[in-house]
């Protein structure tokens, strides 16, 4: 009976860790299924934000594709003729034989030998000005009146040197009449030798006196009338207040371009009171870089713009390539005589030297305003009939002579707009707007 409960309960055990074992099995077969799940649904979803993303990128491309094209290959604007009457302007496109351009930075200054510094010989106090900024002159303009102790001073002097003048002319006069005199005694034997010797002698003193004294009458007169421009004898009734302020004039015609004083200033004779100069004749000094300096000589030819994209240029030559590199920059003062006539150029103007060099070379050139640029590219307007133009994607290159260089894009022969490209753009742009 023993026996048989103990095999009974051997049984019941062996069944209970039968059941328990299958009960972890199953266990770990529903979490390692979990963790597949898990794993699938993750790649699922990275699956799909990645198709999401590419989608997306796709869609932005093709949205640039489109927006490119529709700004160049695909639109065409219509303009009627006669709305293109003084606004719309082309030029058929050709190859032109172009050299290198070499640029060079510098600014405008006035020749050192036309400009002129206009001071005074010596001190005293502004009291009236005549000329201001900008204003042309001419030359023996009075610029300004000063005053000075010194014109009386030197009016002083030069009444001395006419008073003393006057004395020595009586000396001489009354010396000659002696003179006269001992010579008829010597005649009728009533005066010596040494009498009339001695008259001779005090006529011939006179007369050097009296020269003496007229030259000092001309130096005080001097003085007075051509250093300082006191007139030496005032006529009567002459305006005092004005007649004894030293005049500041011009020493030769040009435009005012400094003005230091103004009236109560004290000057002096290291005073720059004015500065005149002629924008007709005008340098410029380019910055050029040893590595270039071999390129360029004496008498090769110029142009000089201006910053900001006027497209004005101007005529030079150069003059003169400098005789000494700066220290501190590496390059050198190349100077370009400018000879300008349209009053646009000032000195201290910055601008950059255009020389052409070496061999040549085909391009196709344009005008830099027929250039737009739509969605970051740069585009010409071609004209396709007398009312129909079309954008083109072209690929600008180098600056010459003024105008650019179309690299790609575009061929000879082809009509492209030179003014009114800007008109034509915005036509583009609203026709643009108004298809989205």
């Amino acid at each position: 009976m023993n026996m048989d409960t103990d095999l009974e309960l051997q049984r019941r055990e062996s069944r209970r860790s039968r059941a328990e074992q299958q009960k972890w099995r199953w266990y770990a077969i529903a979490m390692l299924m979990l963790s597949v799940l898990a794993a699938i649904a993750g790649f699922a979803s990275g699956r799909h934000s990645a198709a999401a993303s590419e989608s997306n990128a796709h869609a932005n491309v093709a949205s640039q594709i489109a927006g490119s094209k529709s700004a160049s290959d695909g639109a065409e604007i219509v303009l009627p003729v006669a709305e293109q009457r003084g606004a719309i302007a082309t030029t058929t496109l050709a190859v032109q034989q172009e050299s290198d351009l070499l640029q060079f930075p510098g600014k405008i200054v006035l020749p050192d030998n036309e400009s002129w510094h206009v001071g005074v010989l010596t001190t005293g106090r502004i009291e009236r000005i005549y000329a201001n900024l900008g204003d042309y002159v001419h030359k023996g303009e009075v610029l300004a009146r000063m005053h000075s102790h010194d014109v009386h001073e030197a009016q002083a002097a030069y009444a001395m040197a006419v008073a003393e003048k006057s004395r020595l002319q009586s000396a001489e006069s009354l010396a000659q009449v002696n003179f006269d005199r001992m010579q008829r005694l010597y005649a009728l034997r009533a005066a010596s030798v040494e009498q009339t010797e001695q008259a001779r002698q005090e006529l011939v003193n006179a007369k050097t006196a009296l020269e003496n004294g007229q030259t000092d009458v001309v130096r005080s007169k001097t003085h007075l009338e051509e250093n300082l421009g006191i007139s030496a004898d005032l006529p009567a009734g002459a305006n005092n207040e004005t007649a004894e302020l030293i005049p500041i004039v011009a020493p030769a015609s040009g435009y005012v371009l400094q003005k230091n004083a103004t009236p109560g200033t004290t000057v002096a004779p290291a005073t720059d009171i004015f500065v005149l100069g002629d924008p007709k004749h005008l340098w410029m000094l380019a910055s050029v870089g040893q590595e270039q300096l071999s390129q360029l000589k004496v008498g090769q030819s110029a142009w000089v713009t201006l910053p900001g994209g006027t497209g004005q240029r101007f005529a030079g030559r150069i003059s003169n390539l400098g005789q000494e590199f700066d220290p501190t920059t590496r390059r050198l003062q190349v100077r370009i005589d400018i000879e300008h006539s349209e009053g646009i150029l000032r000195p201290e103007m910055l601008a950059t030297a255009e020389i052409a060099v070496g061999e040549t070379r085909p391009l196709i050139l344009i005008a830099p305003e027929a250039v737009q640029q739509v969605n970051g590219q740069d585009i010409v307007f071609v004209r396709q009939a007398a009312d129909r133009f079309t954008p083109r994607p072209v690929r600008v290159g180098s600056s010459v002579n003024g105008k650019v260089a179309l690299a790609e894009g575009v061929r000879p022969g082809e009509e492209v707009v030179t003014q009114g490209s800007f008109l034509l753009k915005s036509q583009l742009l609203k026709a643009s707007m108004q298809g989205d």
